[in-house]
């Protein structure tokens, strides 16, 4: 299409102006028509102005992922207790363990029974004074019945070892029909042996230097 020139477009303009015909203002009035339709148009589509946008909507937080365990794996009822599943049975057995060694060591020990009348006369250091085979030293011999000489009774003699002769020193004890006289209480004397043997123990060396030697 041919573009008409701007001024022969005023002068038709100019000339339907002078004959009344108006119309002078059609081309501008067209235009703004053209934009009145168009603004129309926008200011449809557009919101009007002052009112409000509403917020949008506070995302949900978001939540972690379940743990996942393989299927031959079985997920943890509660908390664990850091003790390996195989050292349960060790500890359930622990007790009666120690419970059976116990009572097998208290067996062997009764099997074994309380020390003999010797073994009580050489550990609780009657050989010091008296000899290992009761022949005499700083104490006077036992062997050969020179004990049951100087205690006829049995129940003197042990009474003899538990009270010990520390405290009658220089004195004499014992029968006194003793063939070769009485014992007499040497300076350093017998210790009592009633705090360091039983009644049991003494009644055993006792019968022992009587019967033994």
């Amino acid at each position: 299409m041919t573009e008409v020139p701007d001024y022969l477009l005023e002068r038709s303009r100019a000339r339907r102006a002078a004959l009344g015909l108006g119309g002078g203002d059609a081309p501008a009035a067209a235009a703004g028509g053209d934009g009145g339709a168009g603004g129309d148009a926008t200011a449809a589509t557009a919101a009007p102005a002052g009112t409000p946008v509403p917020a949008a909507a506070p995302s949900a937080p978001s939540t972690p992922p379940a743990e996942m365990f393989p299927t031959y794996i079985a997920a943890p009822a509660g908390p664990r207790s850091g003790i390996p599943v195989w050292m349960m049975p060790v500890i359930l057995i622990l007790p009666l363990w120690a419970i059976v060694y116990l009572g097998a060591f208290g067996e062997a020990t009764s099997a074994a029974g309380p020390a003999t009348g010797q073994e009580i006369f050489q550990t609780a250091g009657c050989v010091n004074c008296h000899g290992a085979q009761g022949q005499g030293g700083v104490g006077p011999a036992l062997a050969g019945g020179e004990a049951a000489k100087t205690f006829p009774n049995e129940a003197d003699h042990a009474k003899f070892v538990g009270e010990g002769s520390s405290k009658i020193k220089g004195q004499p004890y014992g029968d006194a029909g003793r063939e070769g006289g009485q014992r007499v209480a040497a300076s350093g004397g017998m210790p009592s042996f009633a705090g360091q043997l039983s009644e049991e123990e003494i009644t055993l060396v006792v019968q022992y230097e009587r019967e033994g030697l």
